[in-house]
């Protein structure tokens, strides 16, 4: 039988429908609950999801006043564009609302946006269509194939990252195009950026090659650095990280994970044990990146298997905090079915989160380090993150004023 995680389908069903809308809304998800005191009346689409994957979406009529509501027999095209749009969106909503199953129904808001409508945590219950849909997503989860089997035994975990920073001319503070200097590709690059229909390419990302091991992760990550120098020959520029040092330019520090299954709670652990800690060092400019960048749970998966964890920001600020977040990265991974806090699920914290809180944020933080450091094998990684942990006691904050190279020995 399909089952919800108990202490999720608590938490939901505790939460009012103005704190579902409130959660969702806070990370950027356009929210009308159908009324069911009235006549309201939707054509929407029903989108059925387990583990942050979509198992099919049907078109639905919906009908608030006596709840009834009908599934079309065909599914839509997963190739449309409008398949792509709801995926991403309802897969979002369901994770910000703690669950790992359910249905979220969407309605169309012109071309290129969604509404959420309804979410149902067990959308199963009293459908025995949509239970065998579940049930044979729970067994493909639990009893993969021998082959599969076979190749996740042999997988070890492989963590890369493409961390972004900005050149600015001082001191007018006037961000110059990292296109000048660094080509589109290569592990010292360019990011695109699109702006009132143009595509531009304002910010530098290092792409080191990724590893297994966090020493020569950071040892890929030096070199990488050497190069963008090297190509960067502008010295006058002063190179800033963060979350938004300049205005407009929300910066990103994304890690690539392979040899580790996504789910939501290796994605829950992340952003509870890495995402939040961060947030607490973080200079206050950062939060303004949030909710359009920087979401909690913001993922994609890659092509090589793997998958993209997007929610921080650019960790190049010093050397000691991408140490602190190579090790983090690694302990969580491979650790993460051990941590098991999830203070992000309450909503005094997720507000605190997205409004740069850190005073009610750092309330949070003790019992997540314990848990850290009281796992067996902390002290492989140790060096790494304890210092980042000193500087989250300490109450440290980074700057994003601040050119960066000096304390990468670049200049």
């Amino acid at each position: 039988m399909m089952r919800q995680p108990g202490q999720a389908l608590r938490r939901f069903r505790q939460m009012t429908d103005d704190e579902k809308m409130r959660r969702l809304e806070r990370s950027g998800i356009s929210v009308r609950w159908l009324d069911e005191s009235t006549a309201d009346f939707a054509i929407g689409y029903a989108v059925q999801i387990h583990q942050l994957r979509v198992l099919e979406i049907r078109r639905r009529a919906l009908e608030g006043s006596t709840k009834v509501s009908t599934y079309d027999r065909s599914e839509l095209d997963y190739q449309s564009p409008l398949y792509v749009r709801m995926e991403r969106l309802a897969v979002r909503a369901l994770y910000t609302l703690g669950l790992d199953s359910g249905e979220v129904v969407l309605t169309p808001l012109g071309e290129r946006n969604c509404q959420v409508r309804h979410v149902l945590a067990q959308p199963w219950l009293n459908d025995r269509r949509l239970a065998t849909l579940y049930e044979a997503a729970a067994r493909e989860e639990d009893a993969p194939g021998e082959e599969l089997s076979a190749e996740r035994g042999r997988a070890r975990l492989l963590i890369g990252m493409d961390p972004e920073f900005v050149l600015v001319r001082m001191p007018e503070e006037r961000v110059v195009p990292a296109s000048r200097y660094l080509g589109r590709l290569g592990v010292a690059g360019c990011d695109a950026v699109t702006r009132r229909g143009r595509t531009l390419y304002p910010v530098a990302e290092l792409r080191p090659a990724p590893s297994e091991d966090p020493a020569r992760l950071l040892r890929h990550l030096r070199q990488a650095f050497a190069i963008a120098a090297r190509q960067i020959d502008d010295h006058t520029l002063i190179w800033q990280a963060g979350g938004m040092p300049q205005p407009g330019f929300p910066l990103g520090g994304h890690l690539h994970f392979s040899g580790v299954p996504l789910n939501g709670a290796l994605l829950r652990a992340l952003d509870n044990y890495l995402a939040l800690p961060l947030a607490l060092l973080e200079d206050k400019r950062s939060a303004r990146r949030r909710p359009h960048y920087g979401n909690l749970g913001d993922f994609r998966r890659q092509s090589y298997g793997g998958f993209e964890y997007r929610t921080l920001p650019s960790f190049l600020i010093s050397p000691q905090l991408a140490k602190g977040v190579i090790g983090m990265a690694f302990l969580i991974a491979s650790q993460y079915s051990r941590l098991q806090r999830r203070p992000l699920g309450e909503e005094e914290a997720h507000r605190a989160f997205y409004e740069g809180n850190q005073v009610v944020l750092r309330e949070y933080m003790e019992p997540l380090i314990l848990d850290m450091i009281s796992l067996e094998i902390f002290s492989q990684y140790e060096a790494y993150i304890a210092p980042l942990l000193d500087s989250l006691r300490k109450g440290k904050q980074w700057d994003e004023t601040r050119d960066l190279r000096p304390y990468w020995k670049l200049s």
